[in-house]
């Protein structure tokens, strides 16, 4: 692909190809014709030069149907034909999105383009895995790629606070699905669309996009990514805010929150401490002087430890074949398994 990136308007059908072009290095002299051309009328008129390159936001290569060797015939006999699946890229600017298609040849064809403001996050969804009760409401316009941009399809809802998914063949809007906070991420396989908010994530049906189900114990992370989960082909895992100690797996990091011997010694001890100093901060009450060796901030401390309830370095993953539907609640749900990992934000 050239490395320019002009500007080009919303086309949610594509049709642009680039042809591979080699990669050449300017020369001396050509470096200062360069220079020439564009600094020096820019300081005679004390105008800069508009910049019709665009600036990359993120990149991420893509796995789709549309390279997918377990869907298209021609792929299964790579190393006696030669012929190899495509990649799929999508490139985020600061004002959209662009979705190419790279054969081994090198020749890179546009599949979507839109420019209605940043894009957060976008997934190109997989055809639906279902059984002989489902169907597929929308098998005709698929492949389907959800966006979440910072201006929804209905114009009046707050910044990323919506999923579009657009089709790919006809480049048209098929659903939207709106929330009352932001979003963050985007994630999808053949049964599920996962659409992951802050502290809680909602599940969705890839067959129908109605709900399937909701998490609304995420811990907490202070980012960069603000609720870290890994979703598979069937497994869930999230960032949890609680142990559950009936679905506790065995192994894992053993911490002051997990009653073995050891963590029941520490236990008791804080408890210890903490009594002493509440009686410490009973007589600095009375007596208006601070006892020795304790600070107010460290009775400030455990005060605020003591009325949080949230509990970091828990993940807890989800068979999403087999959980209901509604909110999922890891105290009494059977298909959950929860693993003390011992570290805070050791997803992120």
């Amino acid at each position: 692909m050239a490395t320019d990136s002009p500007r080009r308007p919303s086309r949610c059908t594509g049709g642009v190809v680039v042809r591979p072009q080699a990669v050449t290095e300017q020369s001396y002299m050509e470096s200062v014709v360069t220079f020439l051309q564009d600094v020096v009328p820019q300081a005679y008129s004390g105008t800069p030069l508009t910049e019709e390159k665009e600036k990359i936001v993120w990149v991420r290569f893509e796995n789709a149907d549309l390279n997918d060797t377990s869907r298209n015939l021609e792929f299964h006999e790579i190393h006696s034909t030669g012929n190899e699946p495509p990649l799929l890229i999508m490139i985020g600017y600061s004002d959209g999105m662009q979705v190419w298609s790279i054969p081994i040849s090198g020749e890179a064809q546009e599949l979507f383009s839109v420019r209605h403001g940043p894009i957060r996050a976008a997934r190109i969804l997989p055809a639906p895995q279902f059984g002989t009760q489902k169907c597929d409401n929308f098998a005709e316009k698929r492949p389907l790629l959800g966006v979440c941009k910072s201006t929804g399809s209905s114009g009046t809802s707050p910044p990323y606070c919506c999923v579009d998914l657009y089709s790919l063949r006809t480049g048209e809007m098929v659903k939207s699905i709106q929330f009352k906070t932001p979003i963050y991420d985007l994630h999808c396989n053949k049964r599920i669309l996962v659409v992951v908010l802050q502290e809680k994530i909602a599940a969705f049906d890839s067959c129908t996009f109605t709900k399937k189900f909701f998490v609304t114990s995420c811990y907490p992370c202070p980012g960069p990514n603000m609720n870290p989960i890994a979703l598979g082909s069937r497994w869930l895992a999230y960032a949890e805010n609680k142990l559950i100690r009936c679905h506790q797996s065995r192994g894992g990091a053993c911490g002051d929150n997990i009653q073995s011997y050891t963590a029941t010694v520490i236990s008791a001890a804080k408890t210890l401490k903490t009594g002493l100093t509440m009686v410490g901060k009973v007589v600095t009450q009375l007596t208006g002087t601070l006892p020795s060796g304790v600070t107010e901030d460290d009775i400030a401390l455990h005060s605020n430890s003591r009325r949080s309830p949230l509990v970091p370095g828990i993940i807890t993953v989800i068979d999403t074949e087999t959980v209901g539907e509604g909110q999922v609640r890891t105290s009494n749900a059977s298909n959950v398994k929860i693993i003390p990992v011992g570290v805070s934000g050791w997803l992120s």
